[in-house]
């Protein structure tokens, strides 16, 4: 599924710091630390957070002090019902603040006095990270996730259906197959078009 390149500045290697990506996951005036950690929970480690509580707020523009985007989510994770999801949502969109609304680099905020982005976050299993770099070496160490994710999504893109509970051990067979060759995207197609799920559709 990885494959190794020298991508010169080591902050842009990826897909994930591509400019259509971060275009995608902004409002093409602000950057938005929740839609960027949300996308990445569902769409690249496969575990998307829980949608919020019908009585809460979105984030709106700060009236409360707030001068950064960090400060305002610090404002809102102390509401109960927004911490526990946010606590998992909010890092993954952090490590993503120094590309701004269409993926430039940037180092400061262009409003409220320039303040400088601070892109130091903790997981909620206590792993410091300090900046993009620290951020892409744990996500190499969640390969295994990333792998599940893409197979369920390209079996649910292949079978123009949801996947249901009861597909879950055909997506563990294709995984541990896929693993053991090194998840390779090749692989992946041919599992998939080899399936149970995808031959019985």
């Amino acid at each position: 599924m990885y494959l190794r390149e020298n991508a010169g500045d080591l902050r842009r290697g990826g897909i994930l710091t591509m400019p259509a990506v971060m275009t995608a996951t902004a409002n093409g005036v602000d950057t938005s630390t929740i839609v960027r950690g949300v996308w990445l929970l569902e769409n690249i480690l496969g575990t998307p957070p829980s949608p919020p509580p019908p009585d809460v707020e979105p984030l709106s523009p700060d009236l409360r002090g707030a001068k950064t985007i960090r400060e305002q989510l610090e404002l809102n994770r102390k509401h109960e019902a927004c911490a526990s999801c946010h606590r998992k949502i909010d890092p993954m969109g952090f490590a993503f603040e120094n590309f701004d609304p269409v993926g430039r680099w940037r180092t400061n905020y262009r409003t409220n006095g320039h303040p400088k982005i601070d892109t130091t976050t903790e997981l909620p299993n206590g792993d410091k990270l300090a900046d993009i770099l620290v951020f892409k070496q744990m996500l190499l160490k969640r390969e295994p996730d990333f792998a599940r994710c893409l197979t369920e999504k390209m079996l649910t893109y292949a079978t123009g259906r949801r996947l249901e509970p009861l597909d879950r051990g055909e997506i563990n067979r294709i995984t541990t197959a896929l693993a053991k060759n090194g998840n390779r995207l090749r692989d992946l197609v041919q599992l998939v078009a080899t399936s149970e799920i995808f031959l019985q559709k």
